[in-house]
């Protein structure tokens, strides 16, 4: 199987898909990220930018980033990258395209789970079992629509963990 990065090789296939419930989720802080954007979508309100807000986000701060959207043709530049992420994958994506991202593996993932939140102005869930750092790994993420003043999706907000997983049959983390 080819590796998605340097540091991280995939288990298994990459899964994405719309979600509609945060306890999908394994991760309890990529869950609670998930679960504050459904709260703040809960009285018909859009969440903007300001959603990533570092105090109420501070669980998950340096796994989040930011995508802002770029309409025609349809692109997205990386605003926000959280430090745990860019020591991850090695990589500054800060300023950088998403379709010129430094592994052309994760391209098709990432353009995919993109595209699919701005298209649906939904939430997208993506998983992979993964091994990095000598561990296997349940890498996930969410990534969520944010909203302009016109009620269009002008960025998506992720929040990501990549937790040790523990295998019960193993033992190992």
């Amino acid at each position: 199987m080819q590796a998605i990065s340097p540091a991280i090789i995939p288990q298994s296939a990459p899964s994405l898909g719309f979600i509609k419930q945060a306890d999908e989720v394994q991760d309890s802080n990529v869950q609670q990220f998930l679960q504050l954007w459904f709260d703040a979508r809960a009285n018909g309100q859009m969440p903007g930018k300001d959603f990533l807000d570092p105090l109420r986000l501070r669980f998950l701060l340096g796994s989040l980033s930011l995508l802002e959207v770029q309409s025609d043709p349809l692109r997205f530049r990386y605003r926000l990258v959280g430090t745990d992420i860019v020591q991850r994958l090695g990589h500054e994506l800060t300023g950088h395209w998403l379709d010129e991202h430094p592994d052309p593996a994760w391209r098709p993932f990432l353009l995919k789970g993109a595209t699919m939140v701005h298209h649906a102005a939904m939430p997208v869930y993506g998983h992979v079992q993964a091994r990095t750092m000598g561990l296997d790994w349940l890498l996930e993420v969410v990534a969520v629509p944010l909203f302009d003043a016109d009620g269009n999706v002008a960025y998506i907000g992720a929040g990501q963990s990549f937790p040790p997983y523990k295998s019960e049959a193993s033992g190992r983390a």
